[in-house]
């Protein structure tokens, strides 16, 4: 993280000598947009930066909402520099999340001056997804020759033999059909505690790993990923399985969710993600700091969601056990 805020500390400081360099009085306000890449990748961060050259001095300045990003896009953080009280702009430290080229939009700044305001507006820019296959070959292939093949007789063979076997046990060995017993009351099944579900899929999950071996983290990290996922999924019953980690992080704020818990979950899954999708190589001790940061959601999971399971349990006796066996079971 230290490399990345001396990178973008380089990269506005860059931004504002250009700036400086221009002309020191405009006619208008001018606003210039640059980012340190056009190209990027899975996983990869970038510098975004908005600098903004003023004809007159305003009490306030509103820079661009992160909201406006596109969802692809994950900011990790951002810096201000205000050399003047006619210069100033703010560097966006941002990661790449995606499979396909991404457009940082027009976005507004907002100028305050007494009672009057006054809005301007950033360029688009595309960054562009690095390409790993060349695709400036476009040209349309022959079609492959047509063969003739053979018709093969033999699983016509094998059908009309079983036909002739089954006919045979039909007419001769079929016996009498017995009186149908009385079928068996359906089977209850116990309730389903997310909570105990989410502790035997951890301790299964260390008992049967070998990556100190195997030197195989994806796997590990999507094991313990789909575990915190399923937890959310039976308790919440959201559709986390389906969700990219932003998606999830905004249904369990709309329900409310523990902040503690909110902040391990983004923690764990971003992660998995690099492993998983940015091909980020980890060392054993970063996936067992995973691992003990799953232990320690588990832990607070026991005590924030405990009446979330309570009440999921109230509901499956209601639904299931009959009053006697309530009755019986207090």
């Amino acid at each position: 993280m230290k490399f990345i805020s001396l990178r973008l500390f380089a990269f506005s400081f860059f931004i504002f000598l250009l700036m400086l360099l221009g002309p020191a009085v405009t006619d208008a306000q001018t606003v210039r947009t640059h980012v340190s890449t056009d190209s990027v990748s899975a996983g990869d961060v970038f510098q975004y930066s908005v600098a903004l050259q003023l004809d007159e001095e305003y009490n306030r300045i509103v820079f661009p909402d992160t909201n406006l990003f596109p969802p692809s896009l994950e900011l990790t953080g951002r810096q201000q520099f205000k050399l003047s009280q006619f210069a100033d702009s703010l560097a966006y430290s941002l990661q790449y999340f995606g499979s396909e080229d991404v457009q940082i939009p027009e976005m507004p700044i907002i100028l305050y001056t007494g009672e009057d305001t006054l809005i301007v507006y950033t360029e688009p820019i595309t960054v562009y997804l690095k390409r790993l296959v060349d695709e400036g070959d476009t040209s349309i292939k022959p079609l492959k020759p047509i063969f003739d093949f053979p018709r093969a007789w033999w699983p016509w063979i094998l059908a009309a033999i079983l036909l002739a076997a089954f006919l045979i046990w039909w007419f001769k060995f079929r016996e009498e059909p017995e009186s149908e017993p009385t079928q068996p009351l359906p089977q209850i099944k116990p309730f389903y505690n997310p909570l105990k579900e989410l502790e035997k899929t951890l301790i299964s999950i260390k008992k049967k790993s070998k990556i100190a071996q195997t030197k195989e983290f994806k796997p590990f990290y999507s094991e313990i990923s789909d575990a915190i996922r399923t937890y959310y999924e039976d308790l919440y019953k959201i559709p986390a399985l389906e969700s990219t980690t932003r998606e999830l992080l905004r249904y369990l704020d709309a329900y409310g969710a523990d902040q503690e818990l909110l902040d391990l979950t983004r923690r764990i899954l971003r992660n998995a993600d690099l492993v998983k999708f940015a091909k980020q190589t980890p060392t054993l001790d970063d996936a067992q700091q995973t691992y003990q940061l799953a232990i320690e959601f588990m832990n607070r999971a026991k005590q924030a969601d405990s009446a979330r399971v309570g009440h999921l349990k109230s509901q499956y006796e209601a639904q299931f056990l009959r009053p006697e066996t309530k009755n019986s079971g207090a």
